[in-house]
C-alpha cells in the first residue's frame, strides 16, 4: 500500500512481531515521530511507537496497529476527545509543519476536474475566498484525520497515524473528514456543538462554517492529488 509518496510495508521483525516500515517519508512526518509524538503521548494522544528511524533513507519502522476503525466509530466522542486534546496542545515552533493552503490555481483545476459550473462553481469559489479562516488558526492539527488513519491496539486504545500533513490551523480541518459523506448544514452544526461540549473554545456558527469550508477544500485536494498521481480510484471519487 502507498500513503502519499511513501511506500508502506508490513514486516515481521527478528522477535516475530509485526511492524510497519514506511519510506521515504516526508520531513513533516519524519520530524513528527522524532519530536512531537512523545510530547503528545503525555496528554493521551496515541500514535504508533517509533521503533527505528533512518535519516539518510527517510525510513521509519513503526508499531503495527492491528485493528481498523470504521467511519461510524470515528464520528463518536472518543475520537472528538482525542482531537480536542491535540487542538489544545501548544504548538512548538521548532517542529516541522505541513503548509496547508487553497490557491486560486488549485481551485480552477478542481473546477475543471469536477466539471462544476453555475451555482456549484460559484459556491466553491466562495468557499475558497473564505478559506483563510482554516489556515490562519493556531491549533495543532493532524491534517488528515479520516477513518483510514485511525486504528486500535489489542486493548482497544485508539491510535492516529499518517502524520504527513501535521500542521497548525482550524480544528475544522480535522473535524470535516470524520463527518460521513459530504454532510449538511445541520450535520456541521451538530458536530460543532458536540465538539464544543468537549472543548468549549469556539464560536459554534464560526466553527460550523469552517467545517463546511474544510469539507469543500478536502474534496478539491483529494481530486487534484488522485489526478496528479493517476490513481485508479480517481473516477470512483469523482463520481462520488
Amino acid at each position: 500500500m502507498t500513503h502519499g509518496t511513501a511506500k508502506v510495508r508490513l514486516l515481521v521483525d527478528d522477535a516475530g512481531n509485526q511492524v510497519i516500515e514506511k519510506f521515504p517519508v516526508n520531513d513533516v512526518e519524519f520530524s513528527f515521530y522524532q519530536h512531537a509524538a512523545r510530547h503528545l503521548a503525555q496528554v493521551d494522544i496515541s500514535t504508533p511507537k517509533l521503533l527505528f528511524a533512518d535519516p539518510s533513507m527517510r525510513k521509519l519502522k513503526l508499531e503495527y496497529i492491528p485493528h481498523q476503525v470504521d467511519q461510524d466509530e470515528v464520528a463518536r466522542d472518543g475520537v472528538l476527545e482525542i482531537l480536542s486534546r491535540l487542538h489544545c496542545y501548544p504548538p512548538d515552533p521548532s517542529w516541522v509543519y505541513h503548509n496547508h493552503s487553497w490557491s486560486e490555481s488549485a481551485l480552477e483545476k478542481s473546477l475543471i476536474l469536477l466539471v462544476l459550473t453555475g451555482r456549484a462553481a460559484k459556491q466553491l469559489r466562495y468557499f475558497q475566498q473564505a478559506s483563510d479562516a482554516l489556515f490562519s488558526g493556531h491549533c495543532l492539527i493532524s491534517g488528515d484525520s479520516n477513518a483510514g488513519n485511525w486504528g486500535k491496539r489489542e486493548h482497544g486504545d485508539l491510535v492516529l497515524f499518517d502524520w504527513e500533513r501535521f500542521s497548525t490551523g482550524s480544528p475544522a480541518i480535522d473535524l470535516a473528514p470524520i463527518i460521513k459523506g459530504m454532510g449538511s448544514k445541520q450535520k456541521f452544526m451538530e458536530f460543532a456543538e458536540r465538539y464544543n461540549c468537549i472543548s468549549r473554545n469556539y464560536n459554534l456558527s464560526d466553527l460550523a462554517k469552517e467545517i463546511a469550508i474544510a469539507k469543500a477544500w478536502i474534496v478539491t485536494e483529494v481530486v487534484i492529488l488522485l489526478n496528479e498521481r493517476q490513481k485508479s480510484d480517481f473516477q470512483f471519487y469523482l463520481n462520488w
